[in-house]
């Protein structure tokens, strides 16, 4: 047994094995730690547009709302706009102060219109209907002072609130989980390119390659979207969800398979890495904006962060994911001029005269028997 434990020690995988075990939860509790540290406390990275209907008598609120609120504000003129900038993803939430404020204030009972998109970060839904709250209650506080009269109602409105819980699930598994296919799936055809070297010129594998690859983005995706719309009915037709799982696919596959390009045997750890960083950063958990400085920004040019946000605003509003898709095909343009520049530099592979004659490659005539 001692004998085959070293054995097993001095062979290469086991090593990375090894390594694996190690480097995989070191490297969540490095990212998440460093980039989730003090993150609730950085509300005043969101977003909220303030919409009065009442005039000037709605001027007064307006103006304590963005002084007391603890996130940023921006005024907004109509209501439908900011409805539609906050399913884009520019506001948390809108407030809204009615046109009859001011009246029903005199009579007693106003409202004020709290609307908060259900369908992004749990933390900032759940931030943003507290905050209303407090806000509602510092207002009574200002007109009622320390009465027990509450003269200001909150009336908070969800949209696109799910009861299916499996809903919510969804943009994770269709923008997160082809990463991981396709970084297991490069792992297997790297192996592939390592037997078929011997054998087979570096382009007739390239291109072979790049042609399964693309037919697997193309085919899976239509496959995986159809049969999880056995269980949902999305807001977004069949096409575009397709699509965008197209989109995500061929940028992972792209992605991870560049890694093995420039990085070879080492790719795995690579790839492996990324998995922390894009969870991180999805923005369906915490938004992006109130991370650490560093990490605000990284998803955009990562397949699963994109591909979360692209499918929370297709599933839930049915569109508005045009950004996400853009910024997918950027990332696989890239990446794939990054493998074919590489694989240009890289010198052929050395193929037998007998191998190039049975794959049509040019190369000496075998002797008559």
């Amino acid at each position: 047994m001692k004998q085959a434990f070293k054995t097993m020690m001095s062979i290469t995988t086991t090593r990375i094995g090894v390594v694996f075990a190690l480097f995989v939860p070191l490297l969540f509790v490095l990212l998440w730690m460093t980039g989730y540290q003090d993150a609730t406390q950085r509300i005043d990275r969101l977003q909220v547009a303030i919409v009065n209907e009442a005039g000037e008598a709605g001027a007064a609120i307006s103006q304590q709302i963005e002084t007391s609120a603890p996130f940023g504000t921006e005024i907004v003129a109509d209501l439908d706009q900011a409805v539609s900038a906050m399913d884009s993803g520019d506001y948390s939430m809108v407030i809204r102060i009615p046109a009859d404020f001011a009246a029903s204030l005199q009579q007693g009972s106003a409202k004020l219109v709290y609307t908060i998109n259900q369908g992004t970060s749990e933390v900032a839904a759940a931030m943003m209907e507290g905050a209303a709250s407090q806000l509602t209650e510092g207002m009574n506080t200002a007109i009622a002072g320390g009465s027990a009269n509450m003269p200001v109602q909150a009336e908070i409105v969800k949209t696109h609130d799910q009861s299916n819980f499996a809903v919510t699930m969804l943009p994770m598994i269709l923008g997160f989980i082809p990463y991981i296919a396709m970084m297991t799936m490069n792992i297997q055809f790297n192996i592939t390119a390592q037997i078929m070297k011997h054998r087979t010129g570096k382009w007739a594998i390239f291109w072979s390659r790049q042609l399964l690859l693309l037919l697997i983005s193309a085919a899976a995706p239509l496959v995986i979207v159809s049969v999880a719309r056995l269980f949902v009915e999305p807001a977004a037709p069949l096409w575009s969800m397709w699509l965008m799982l197209s989109c995500v696919f061929l940028a992972s596959a792209c992605l991870t398979q560049m890694s093995f390009a420039l990085l070879g045997n080492v790719a795995p750890l690579f790839n492996v890495a990324l998995v922390p960083l894009q969870l991180m950063t999805a923005g369906n958990i915490i938004p992006a904006a109130m991370l650490a400085p560093f990490y605000r920004h990284l998803g955009s040019f990562l397949p699963a962060p994109n591909g979360i946000q692209g499918f929370m605003r297709l599933i839930y509003n049915g569109g508005g994911a045009g950004v996400f898709v853009w910024h997918l095909l950027l990332i696989a343009l890239v990446t794939w001029a990054i493998t074919l520049l590489r694989t240009y530099l890289q010198p052929a592979n050395l193929v037998p005269a007998s191998a190039a004659q049975q794959t049509g490659a040019p190369g000496k005539p075998s002797a008559a028997h």
